[in-house]
């Protein structure tokens, strides 16, 4: 057995949550799972420390608005 979030398990937790995911793929060719603010608020919300979530998204949220355009 592993503790590895896979994937799957992460769309099933958003979809149970109400919160969407989007598909991209990156410039390498990679794919990942995305969500926007709200849906990071939400897993916040429901995290085992909202306080302490919603901070945490807080802080991602500041240094992607500092990101130059170009690396968004």
């Amino acid at each position: 057995m592993t503790d590895d979030l896979t994937d799957a398990d992460a769309k099933a937790i958003c979809a149970a949550l109400g919160v969407n995911t989007r598909t991209i793929t990156d410039t390498f060719g990679r794919t990942h799972t995305v969500i926007d603010e709200a849906g990071m608020r939400t897993l916040a919300a429901h995290s085992p420390n909202p306080t302490r979530g919603q901070a945490l998204v807080d802080q991602i949220m500041a240094a992607v608005r500092d990101l130059p355009k170009e690396d968004q």
